[in-house]
């Protein structure tokens, strides 16, 4: 049975490639970069705004992105840019009067302005994700058609261009309310050759999923319940779901993704902590998904919003404050070999167990089987990522968590 293992960890491997982290960052040039070195994560996901970069229709100013990017590049961490959020001098139209920020952009500027931006980072960034979440009118106030034919399609053009080898990331769909299927939906219709790593945005939680979508039916089997042979609810299609119907076979990365703890809060930190770590133990059963960025990196004193996994804080040495979510970042979860006879609740985490029947309940598939510490897969920070234990087909389950509305979660907003 361990040599099954071993070769069936190794077709894996071969086929899922690394399984890679990362956090949040922003604009950070400091304090962000450093915790997430520190946490020993491969990536940060930086905000790239065009409005922080050419305010005005003169030449694009990057001297901040420099700061940032180096300074990233310095720490050894992998940058994913999400480029966006336009300039008034830039706009189609301010339909909400709410700021050019989230206007649909007029397409010549934003192909010139992501051209110029690759070319001159193609050696420093290889990865782009086009716009944030823009199924929510805060940050984008077009339509689908509108995203696809003045963002999406040219902006990947013109990374394309500028550089044959760097990846286009998209669309960064928030899950939220019933749209983001369609938004996927029409994404993958018209534009799916254009990305090379599809992206997505999940906080729900590892619930039973009968009453709000938990984070696997939003993830890969959307909600369907069924009473006397009668649909009486469906939810919308998951991620999976609308990739599969489109045979779409790209990588699939979490790019926001995360649960809310003030610092000194012990039990609220040690649910961050856990969520972290299902988190990561549900991306190891699936070859399809293979990078997850959390929000965020840091928290700021005094500040309403917890979903750091530091605390900023210059009067310390480090210059922030570690929450209990952090170690499990640098030791990542190392599923039990498949051959000792292990069980959810020999895993460490007793309620897996009782919650692993609540899954069949709203139709939402159950968690995927565990790992195996096995076959060389690694994490982004280099800890080797267990092999799949679907050679005994091992069921884990989360603990429940509340959902959480991805509207709630803060912007920093520069402009």
């Amino acid at each position: 049975m361990r040599g099954i293992a071993v070769l069936f960890a190794a077709f894996l491997c071969a086929s899922a490639g690394a399984a890679e982290l990362g956090l949040n960052v922003h604009q950070s040039t400091d304090v962000g970069l450093d915790a997430s070195r520190d946490a020993t994560v491969k990536w940060v996901r930086i905000d790239f705004n065009w409005v922080n970069a050419q305010p005005t229709n003169a030449a694009p100013d990057f001297t901040l992105f420099d700061q940032i990017i180096d300074g990233a590049r310095a720490r050894n961490l992998e940058v994913l840019a999400v480029i966006g959020y336009g300039p008034a001098w830039a706009s189609s139209g301010d339909t909400k009067a709410d700021g050019s920020t989230n206007d649909v952009p007029n397409v010549a500027p934003w192909s010139a302005f992501v051209t110029a931006s690759v070319n001159r980072y193609k050696n420093r960034i290889t990865h782009w994700e086009i716009w944030n979440e823009p199924n929510l009118s805060q940050f984008f106030e077009g339509t689908p058609q509108q995203y696809i034919d003045n963002v999406l399609k040219p902006g990947a053009d013109a990374v394309h261009v500028a550089c044959a080898t760097c990846k286009v990331v998209g669309p960064g769909l928030a899950s939220v309310g019933n749209m983001y299927a369609v938004w996927l939906d029409a994404v993958l219709a018209q534009a799916k050759d254009k990305l090379d790593i599809i992206s997505g945005h999940i906080y729900a939680g590892f619930g039973t999923g009968v009453t709000a979508d938990n984070f696997y039916q939003k993830l890969e089997s959307h909600r369907k319940i069924v009473a006397g042979g009668v649909t009486i609810y469906e939810g919308p299609l998951s991620y999976r779901e609308v990739m599969l119907q489109h045979g779409a076979t790209q990588p699939f990365w979490l790019t926001e993704s995360g649960l809310e703890a003030p610092f000194g809060d012990a039990a609220k930190e040690m649910a961050q902590a856990d969520y972290y770590r299902q988190v990561i133990k549900e991306m190891f059963t699936r070859p399809w998904w293979t990078t997850t960025l959390f929000y965020e990196a840091f928290d700021e004193p005094g500040q309403p919003y917890h979903w750091g996994v530091v605390l900023h804080d210059d009067t310390v040495p480090l210059k922030y404050r570690p929450k209990a979510v952090f170690d499990v970042l640098k030791n990542p979860p190392q599923p039990p070999p498949p051959d000792m006879g292990t069980t959810a609740a020999d895993a460490g985490d007793s309620d897996m167990a009782a919650d692993q029947a609540d899954m069949s309940v709203g139709t939402g598939p159950g968690p995927g089987p565990g790992g195996d510490a096995v076959g060389g897969c690694q994490m982004g920070s280099g800890a080797p990522v267990g092999a799949l234990a679907i050679v005994l087909g091992l069921l884990t389950m989360g603990r429940g968590f509340a959902r959480r509305d991805a509207r709630s979660r803060r912007r920093r907003a520069p402009w």
